[in-house]
């Protein structure tokens, strides 16, 4: 009897704590972060944006500030250990945390030109004589941080499918960021790069042009630490797929990038390809 009394106190105490903690989290007026790896540099990124984190403010009614890890190691341990509000995630950046911290709430992955997947590009100086990835054998090549999808994972895929394994190849080296490796080509310093077809792009301008293209994959998303409260995360979801549907939505989209359109629905079995991907690389990358 003592026993059973006991069940019924703990139950009900742990009913009562759960309402208290639903009716803060509504409540709670504290900054939300929305939290980025630095796949480009911290100042474009908060540049990038910050409309989009002045948006969600004005729709959440509760500031949202734009954060920038110091590397992307940082920014998947923050992620994972739900230390950002709402986080910027490559696909196998989602993949990796889910494997290790468990699954991560998604809210919309990115739309590029009405498509919710889009590619990477391995890419040379306008004047290289290279016209396939087998002529990469030998030469010098420059990849973006080693937790990279789209400038590193994906790519060595990419060689791999070619036949071009990472010992095939004369050098190559793991920089910053993106815009590092568009500059490393683009001066010189290595004979071939990969990034985001979408940063290529942004590139155009430059004196490079692409060597070859992957396939494509899921686009990079958006989830909420597993602690947020279901009904804001639903309000930050309705926020993120409506952006498009107004001008000043739509100025937002071209500030973070010239082809994105929107934001659109997504599910975990849309990063499955990543998950075969990095089955087959991250034994190639790890020290």
């Amino acid at each position: 009897m003592i026993i059973k009394r006991l069940c019924l106190y703990i139950s009900v105490l742990l009913v009562a704590m759960a309402t208290q903690a639903h009716a803060a989290s509504l409540t709670d007026t504290r900054p939300l972060t929305l939290g980025f790896m630095p796949y480009l540099n911290a100042e474009l990124l908060i540049e990038k944006y910050t409309p989009l984190a002045t948006y969600l403010s004005e729709k959440l009614e509760r500031e949202v500030h734009v954060t920038v890890a110091k590397n992307y190691a940082e920014h998947i341990r923050l992620a994972g250990e739900d230390k950002i509000d709402i986080a910027f995630l490559g696909g196998s950046t989602y993949v990796t945390i889910g494997e290790k911290y468990g699954l991560k709430p998604l809210l919309a992955r990115y739309e590029f030109e009405g498509t919710p997947t889009f590619r990477s590009v391995i890419f040379v100086d306008k004047n290289s004589p290279y016209k396939n990835l087998t002529d990469l054998v030998g030469k010098r090549v420059a990849f973006g941080n080693a937790n990279s999808t789209l400038s590193t994972q994906v790519p060595v895929y990419m060689l791999l499918q070619a036949g071009v394994g990472l010992g095939d190849l004369g050098q190559y080296r793991h920089l910053r960021n993106h815009s590092n490796v568009i500059l490393g080509v683009e001066f010189g310093d290595f004979d071939a790069g990969a990034v985001a077809e979408e940063v290529f792009r942004e590139n155009a301008d430059k004196n490079i042009r692409p060597l070859a293209y992957s396939p494509d994959l899921s686009t990079h998303v958006f989830a909420t630490r597993s602690t947020m409260n279901p009904e804001l995360r639903k309000k930050i979801a309705t926020a993120l797929l409506d952006l498009q549907q107004t001008p000043r939505g739509l100025a937002i989209l071209k500030n973070i990038g010239e082809t994105l359109t929107g934001f659109v629905p997504v599910s975990d079995r849309d990063y499955d390809l990543h998950r075969d991907i990095l089955r087959q690389v991250i034994p190639l990358l790890e020290p």
